[in-house]
């Protein structure tokens, strides 16, 4: 046995000592600055310990690699390049992610920063720290849904291991008190688990990618999981739409909603993708007092806003060309979607559609000819006019029906009714936003929507 193959048995064993060395967070329940410090640190120092093992990995392999043919130019040129890198990680991107949010590094530069990459260092941010590159706006689909899936496989073994924690101090609580609070740990961690669930259940199908993924286990109830899932190929579909929910709503629907997203992209026609996009934490019915929370004000609005405009313009920005992209808000969604349209927002949008909208400000998010609005009869949420004039009496803005209409060919789109079901298979109202995202305009249905509400509010001045 040469001194390669010597080298690499015994670098071997330490790499099987050290990978049985996994850094630990500090203990669940635990909160406050110091905690959080504990957790930075300890999060520091695993990706640290994943990095080391990448690193003793390409040593081995190129320590194999001389043992097969020792003493040749070109496995002694490897084998020092390999230790030369070692301990030195790949460039990062440009910009760094603000904490908490909001936009992110320059899509384009981040697509720039990625080209410029060789394929090794991209597979060692892949591996190493799939966060980061899964959350990167302006990367390949592809690349972002591998890192995804290896987060939320993480996430969720994280949140086994805490379940089981908790499980075992439930078993250990002593009193009402403790037993309350032990309680409603296991509920925070469960709730989480299950929203990662969903999450998993919605990628577990042919042609779904999980484009972005954000965990913050410190988020109360479970809330604080994000995610944007595509049906399709985003990086070359001709038609690409991208769905915003509204208030109440969390990734826990992301199964049923990609179902009629799937159904929607069938009707727009061949070369259509979609995306559920659940990338902001919509208000929630207990967040209503809160001013920076609730659905009543525009705070969560923005703050989504940006995050969304970051999003389609990284789908921009990973492309060879360009695609017809239409932007769909729902509800408290459609606030979101026309604050990521404002200008300094989004730039590659083509169209904009609104539905059940409570107002989207004083203009629309885009230019005249391509923001759409969509109110169902018995809206009530469509008829408040809560953050500015109803768009169904916006000039620039045209109204798609949501009532039943008998095509031609004598099929039947139902109507829809009330603040739900807009996306119904089967529906007008889905219909006609399948034809906006398709690029065929002209097959939709045309209707403003006034209804009852909109005249009773007409009458008493609002």
């Amino acid at each position: 046995m040469g001194p390669p193959a010597v080298a690499a048995a015994r670098l071997a064993a330490a790499r099987t000592a050290l990978a049985r060395v996994v850094p630990t967070g500090p203990a669940p329940g635990w909160d406050g600055p110091a905690a959080r410090a504990a957790a930075g640190a300890a999060a520091a120092l695993g990706a640290r310990h994943r990095a080391l093992l990448a690193d003793l990995d390409a040593v081995l392999a190129a320590l194999v690699a001389a043992a097969a043919t020792p003493g040749t130019a070109a496995t002694d040129a490897a084998l020092a390049a390999v230790l030369d890198a070692a301990g030195h990680p790949p460039p990062a991107p440009p910009g760094t992610v603000p904490l908490g949010g909001g936009r992110g590094p320059d899509p384009e530069g981040v697509a720039r920063w990625w080209a410029g990459l060789d394929p090794d260092a991209r597979a060692v941010l892949e591996r190493e720290r799939p966060a980061l590159v899964g959350g990167l706006d302006g990367l390949p689909a592809a690349v972002r849904d591998r890192a995804n899936r290896l987060v939320l496989a993480g996430a969720q073994e994280q949140a086994r291991q805490e379940e089981r924690v908790v499980l075992d101090r439930l078993a250990h609580a002593r009193g009402a008190v403790a037993l309350a609070a032990v309680g409603w740990q296991l509920h925070e961690v469960r709730t989480r688990l299950a929203r990662l669930t969903a999450v998993a259940g919605a990628i577990d199908r042919p042609g779904r990618a999980l484009l972005d993924l954000e965990v913050d286990p410190r988020r109360t109830d479970g809330e604080g999981v994000r995610a944007a899932v595509a049906q399709g190929d985003v990086d070359t579909a001709a038609h690409v739409g991208v769905y915003t929910p509204g208030f109440t709503t969390g990734v826990d629907e992301l199964p049923a909603r990609l179902g009629e997203l799937e159904s929607l992209a069938a009707a727009a026609g061949p070369g259509t993708a979609t995306v559920a996009w659940y990338g902001y934490d919509a208000p929630q019915v207990g967040e209503v007092l809160d001013p920076d929370r609730s659905v009543l004000g525009r705070a969560a609005a923005e703050h989504g806003g940006q995050r969304l405009a970051s999003f389609l313009d990284g789908l921009d920005a990973a492309r060879g060309e360009d695609a017809h992209v239409t932007a769909i808000g729902h509800s408290y969604g459609s606030v979101v979607t026309a604050a990521a349209l404002a200008p300094g927002g989004a730039e590659g949008v083509d169209d904009a559609v609104y539905l059940g909208s409570p107002g989207v400000g004083e203009a629309p998010g885009r230019p005249p000819g391509h923001a759409w609005v969509v109110e169902a009869p018995g809206d009530p949420v469509a008829d408040t006019g809560w953050f500015g004039p109803d768009p169904n009496r916006m000039p620039g803005v045209t109204g798609l029906s949501a009532r039943e209409v008998v095509l031609p060919d004598g099929r039947v789109l139902t109507g829809s009714q009330g603040h739900a079901g807009y996306l119904e298979p089967g529906s007008t109202s889905a219909a006609n936003v399948a034809a906006v995202v398709g690029g065929r305009p002209g097959d939709a249905v045309l209707d403003r929507g006034v209804g009852v509400g909109d005249r009773l509010r007409r009458l008493v001045g609002g």
